[in-house]
């Protein structure tokens, strides 16, 4: 079956995805899945192909799919999961083309610290396991801007409406760059975003990573945007936060840096920041994202 990976995206935007049309997209993404090279897996998850599956699972695949021909892939899969066993490749490979059938809470990989490696095993428990993965990831804090959640349409990092608008905008810009209306709001979304990371503390933002504000962010600067010229406002944002960031000594581990640096990125084209041993030089809860983002090919 021909198939686009704008379809997963196209779907995943939509308030209401038709659930033959999810079918079929979930459907290709298995087959795809299942006959990658094995080895390959980990690249092809650290490119834009990650995060747009990710966000179709996410949004898309949560509940069971309807047809016959889902069911008998299911079957199929799973039987060839059992065969196999998780810790390999194929393993990984089946896993992965088994998600979307599976709705988060319906699927349990017992042990799956042992099973399976860190890129799997993060996106497996953002959904099947998400209260372990917020406990192992995020830093315990219990700074009510982060623990409560609001539904206002307010700029916060656990706002659910601002949080989805930013996700929503960025993948409408994503699949259509030339809509203008698009562009300029989700150009204002993106200032409050800078605004949000300027305003937070490290340990309120680093919990905000390992919960949704994360994959917003993520998936707003993925999204191409900075590829538009800047505005005069945007211009004289962007030149503060780069400034500070090459004036002050040791920056990215002084107070401030790590949310300037995440908010300099928002302004920066995919694949053109580079920065040496990630690893040490920024916290686990943003690393590994900056990997994703500095490994794409440059627009």
């Amino acid at each position: 079956m021909p198939w686009q990976l704008q379809q997963a995206e196209a779907l995943a935007s939509q308030p209401q995805p038709n659930a033959e049309q999810v079918a079929q997209v979930a459907q290709a993404l298995a087959d795809f899945l299942e006959k990658s090279p094995t080895d390959f897996l980990e690249a092809l998850f650290s490119s834009p192909f990650g995060r747009v599956y990710e966000l179709f699972v996410e949004r898309c695949c949560t509940a069971a799919l309807p047809g016959e021909s889902i069911q008998a892939t299911q079957e199929r899969l799973s039987g060839n999961l059992r065969s196999s066993g998780f810790q390999g490749g194929e393993g990984h490979g089946l896993l992965l083309a088994l998600m979307p059938f599976f709705p988060p809470g319906s699927m349990k990989v017992e042990d799956a610290p042992a099973k399976l490696p860190g890129w799997l095993l993060a996106l497996y428990r953002r959904r099947y396991e998400p209260d372990t993965a917020t406990a192992t990831a995020a830093v315990p804090s219990t700074s009510p801007s982060v623990a409560s959640e609001s539904n206002s349409g307010t700029p916060s990092l656990t706002d659910r409406i601002f949080l989805n608008r930013m996700l929503g905008l960025s993948n409408l810009y994503y699949i259509d760059p030339d809509d203008q209306e698009i562009l300029q709001e989700l150009r204002q979304v993106r200032l409050q975003t800078v605004e949000l990371l300027l305003s937070s503390g490290s340990q309120v933002l680093g919990e905000a990573f390992c919960a949704d504000f994360g994959d917003r962010y993520w998936a707003m600067a993925q999204s191409g945007i900075q590829k538009e010229a800047l505005d005069a406002l945007e211009v004289q944002q962007r030149d503060a936060i780069q400034q500070w960031l090459t004036t002050t000594p040791q920056s990215l581990s002084a107070e401030g840096g790590i949310q300037r640096f995440a908010a300099a990125l928002l302004f920066s084209q995919p694949g053109s920041v580079r920065l040496a041993d990630p690893e040490r030089n920024l916290p686990a809860w943003f690393v590994e994202g900056f990997k994703r983002f500095s490994s794409m090919p440059t627009g």
